[in-house]
């Protein structure tokens, strides 16, 4: 199977003196479905910001698609970044722009034909189930139709890694749940996904992979894990 992601004693210490991340060594193979967790400071987020290449860290590499983050040269971070799809738990849409030119948007910024554009968005806003409301704006739209929105966007220009930071964070238990089916259904269709989160109750019904953090040290690595209660 493709090595896909690797991080090789990976350490992040911020200038005010706080670890954020001690000696992380961990690989991520293609299409694997990987769930981060721990509590708040264990350094999901910091694990997140390092692969999208917001930060560095202080030693240790990154290796993504047998590149070392280190090596990319400050005008070659966009291309890297489009073999990523993100969404965040605050949605970060458009407020002032439908469903459809808020996916179309992530389009754009690549480049994308217009006329791709126009075969392509309504495409992925039928599969995460918003194809009636492509014309509604974010204000006309439930929290859980704003994160499939969100999921849209993020999927539109096929990334081989989709990260998910606490996807489900604002939702209610039920719409959490649909919204993690997409999630699998997209991670059986062959995208790797790498999911943060303190959603227990998610992380024990789906029985994926689980990396837990504590106080930025890896702790547990289990293929088909739960969420293991802090001590």
């Amino acid at each position: 199977m493709l090595l896909l992601i690797q991080f090789r004693n990976v350490t992040k210490v911020y200038p005010n003196g706080l670890c954020a991340l001690s000696n992380v060594n961990f690989t991520i193979a293609n299409g694997e479905f990987v769930f981060i967790v721990g509590a708040s400071g264990a350094g999901k987020t910091t694990l997140i910001k390092l692969l999208l290449k917001e930060i560095e860290p202080t030693s240790g590499s990154i290796i993504v698609d047998d590149v070392d983050l280190s090596s990319l040269k400050r005008k070659e971070i966009p291309y890297y970044r489009r073999k990523l799809g993100v969404v965040f738990q605050d949605f970060r849409l458009l407020p002032d722009r439908t469903a459809y030119e808020n996916v179309a948007f992530a389009m754009e910024i690549v480049g994308a034909s217009p006329k791709e554009i126009r075969r392509r968005v309504p495409a992925v806003l039928s599969m995460v189930g918003l194809g009636s409301k492509a014309y509604a704006y974010p204000h006309q739209l439930s929290g859980g139709e704003q994160q499939r929105v969100a999921l849209a966007r993020a999927l539109v220009n096929n990334p081989s890694i989709l990260i998910a930071d606490e996807p489900t964070g604002n939702l209610d238990p039920v719409t959490a749940m649909e919204i993690m089916k997409i999630i699998n259904l997209i991670n059986r269709r062959g995208t790797t996904v790498i999911m943060a989160t303190h959603a227990k109750s998610i992380v024990n019904a789906m029985r994926k992979r689980v990396l837990q953090f504590r106080k930025g040290v890896l702790i547990k690595d289990e293929q088909e894990g739960g969420y293991f209660d802090e001590p």
